[in-house]
């Protein structure tokens, strides 16, 4: 599956004519498609331990270290998933504390991966509210967004010295699709299309 993405034609490469061939085989395999899908996995993976996490008092029998509480290199993913940011929509007032919409960041994340891979299957040139969602104008407000919150909690992170290898993973991942997308709304400013 991951080598059908790298490989797919869905998308026309930016063109690096100073960039190697080795420099463009790594881009073109870690495309978006790619990031998308790795972002989607983390993500769900994060809901599960802070499900495991919060649950735990329900059975203190049950004895639970994610795979990402690295001791050696002092991680601990599931403290990151337990502190108030976790939910961004209630930490920011956004939605009630506690109501149904009071979701774990790992359901933005979901869905906005899940976004980005839709737009590099089936591509931008659609119609209808296709066009309009999958502008590159519009993926560059969604992709500020997404950035933006991998500011916020890495600098969280940085505050409470602590290590997230989940977490510095998508932040890295949200990082490189907004990059991507400025790319893009600047070559479609210029009246190029270019594909991740």
């Amino acid at each position: 599956f991951f080598y059908y993405l790298s490989k797919t034609s869905f998308n026309l490469p930016i063109q690096h004519s100073n960039a190697s061939p080795s420099a463009m085989t790594i881009s073109s395999f870690f495309n978006n498609g790619f990031l998308s899908v790795l972002g989607i996995l983390l993500s769900a993976y994060s809901i599960y331990v802070e499900y495991r996490v919060e649950h735990k008092a329900e059975n203190p029998d049950d004895v639970f270290t994610a795979l990402c509480d690295i001791e050696a290199i002092g991680a601990s993913c599931s403290t990151v998933f337990s502190l108030p940011e976790a939910k961004m929509l209630s930490f920011f007032g956004l939605v009630p504390h506690g109501s149904i919409l009071d979701i774990p960041n790992g359901y933005l994340g979901i869905a906005f991966y899940a976004l980005s891979l839709t737009r590099h299957v089936t591509g931008i040139q659609r119609s209808g509210l296709l066009s309009h969602l999958f502008h590159p104008t519009v993926n560059l407000i969604i992709t500020t967004l997404a950035f933006s919150s991998s500011i916020f909690l890495a600098r969280k992170l940085y505050i409470i010295q602590e290590v997230c290898v989940v977490c510095i993973t998508t932040h890295i991942i949200n990082t490189t699709i907004f990059y991507r997308s400025i790319q893009e709304a600047l070559s479609v400013s210029e009246g190029k299309i270019k594909r991740q």
